[in-house]
């Protein structure tokens, strides 16, 4: 139950119905008003028309005083040649009485002659009809002309009931009440019928990411054909999951590679020491020592770079500081090499980064480098506009223009002489890439003027210190 009632579909038809509701009620009282109030309206202009009319024909003669005391069938056919309608039905319906409580009996004016007999009544009647004992404002509609006469004051009232525009205006609300609930009740179903025809698209989608799992990232979620907001959620998801699956895709290959290359050294280091137990009375020990070092070394670099390509995948860095790349290189050249390597060109080059990352960079350039020479292995720092370029160049057998994205891969095999088989892991190409990129710049290999290969790193620099 609380599910129904927190779920979109109820919330948004809830929500239509009431407004729709409440605007519509609105619109309905005040088009019952506006009616009543044009209805009532029209009656009294149609009041003071009579009045005014019947005041101008006394005045001038045209209808003889006499006749405001006969019938209203008697009266209209004295005022059949005024060819006024409106007129003659507003005599038929409406109660026509004199006021004049400041009349002056002592003059012999012929108009108040006749109404002296009912000089102390409020009101005289005309026509012959009898008056209401009540008139209320709300239950007729009144108006009144004013006539001079040498006698005195007197007033021409015209009263029409109400009670027609009030049974018409009582058949309009009862047929709004109608109505307006069955509108809303259609709005309500209208809206609820659409409302689950466009999110029946998220349930499908809801219902297909409940079935994937990590086994069956190749699964997508129905895109329907439309261009809306739930077709682009959809896409959205799907653009997701292939993310999702190249992860896990790349995951999963980069720990079978990671323990693969794990393996090698531990096999290397139980064989070398297996060998030299089975046969102990010949055993170099010395040489073997030297063997289990260099295999510890590998083993070590291994588990260095894999965990540093963890906290670069996680985000775990430490803060950036000013970094003067010429003396990370000093710092690594200062370890022993197979090769001569010619740091000549070792200029000043100030970039902003990790400190240990930039020289984990440097490191696994040089040793790449000096791993692949032959005879000489060169280094340089240069600033060139806004860009510290760094470059590693060797004589060795260089890498092939199609090979040169394949090279940063994690664990990449290549088919020529710089494979891993000849000491490196595969891996310390992979991160210095990583790193090189989370620190904004860019890294790319190139033909070297030595002959083989030249690894280039080009980083944002910063201004020199003045």
């Amino acid at each position: 139950m609380l599910r129904l009632v927190s779920s979109v579909r109820v919330r948004i038809t809830v929500a239509v119905s009431i407004i729709f509701g409440v605007a519509l009620s609105l619109g309905a009282v005040g088009l019952v008003r506006e009616v009543e109030s044009a209805l009532v309206n029209d009656t009294q202009v149609r009041n003071v028309t009579v009045s005014r009319a019947l005041s101008t024909m006394l005045s001038t003669g045209q209808v003889p005083i006499q006749s405001l005391f006969n019938s209203p069938d008697q009266m209209n056919s004295e005022l059949a040649d005024q060819n006024d309608p409106g007129l003659r039905e507003g005599i038929i319906e409406s109660y026509i009485y004199v006021t004049g409580p400041a009349l002056n009996p002592s003059s012999g004016d012929s108009l108040w002659s006749i109404f002296q007999k009912a000089a102390s009544a409020a009101a005289t009647p005309l026509l012959g009809k009898v008056m209401p004992k009540e008139m209320k404002a709300d239950q007729y509609a009144i108006s009144r002309t004013r006539i001079e006469t040498t006698s005195g004051v007197l007033y021409l009232n015209v009263a029409t009931p109400l009670e027609g525009i009030h049974s018409t205006v009582h058949r309009i609300a009862s047929a709004l009440l109608v109505a307006v609930p069955s509108l809303i009740a259609m709005v309500a179903a209208m809206t609820w019928f659409m409302t689950g025809r466009a999110l029946r698209p998220v349930g499908a989608i809801t219902n297909r990411v409940k079935e994937i799992t990590g086994s069956t990232l190749h699964e997508r979620v129905p895109e329907p054909r439309t261009g809306d907001e739930v077709g682009e959620l959809a896409r959205t998801m799907n653009a997701m999951l292939d993310r999702l699956e190249g992860s896990s895709t790349r995951q999963k290959r980069f720990m079978s590679d990671a323990s693969h290359e794990l393996r090698s050294p531990v096999a290397s280091i139980k064989t070398q020491l297996e060998t030299a137990l089975l046969s102990n009375a010949h055993t170099d020990w010395e040489g073997v020592a030297q063997t289990v070092l260099a295999e510890d070394e590998r083993l070590e670099s291994l588990v260095h770079n894999l965990l540093a390509m963890t906290r670069l995948e996680e985000g775990v860095r430490p803060p950036s500081t000013e970094v003067d790349l010429d003396e990370l290189v000093f710092e690594q050249l200062a370890r022993p090499s197979r090769v001569p390597v010619d740091r000549s060109k070792v200029g000043a080059g100030r970039v902003s980064g990790v400190p240990a990352e930039l020289a984990s960079v440097v490191r696994n350039l040089v040793d790449n480098a000096v791993r692949h020479a032959r005879t000489k292995v060169a280094v340089s720092v240069s600033t060139i506009g806004p860009w510290v370029r760094f470059a590693v160049d060797d004589d060795g057998p260089g890498v092939a223009v199609e090979d040169r994205t394949k090279v940063f891969e994690r664990f990449a095999r290549l088919q020529e002489g710089r494979a891993r088989d000849s000491g490196g892991s595969g891996l310390g190409l992979a991160l210095s890439k990583r790193i090189v990129e989370t620190h904004g710049g860019r890294i790319f290999v190139e033909t070297s003027a030595l002959g083989g290969a030249s690894f280039v790193v080009e980083l944002p620099g910063l201004p020199e210190e003045t």
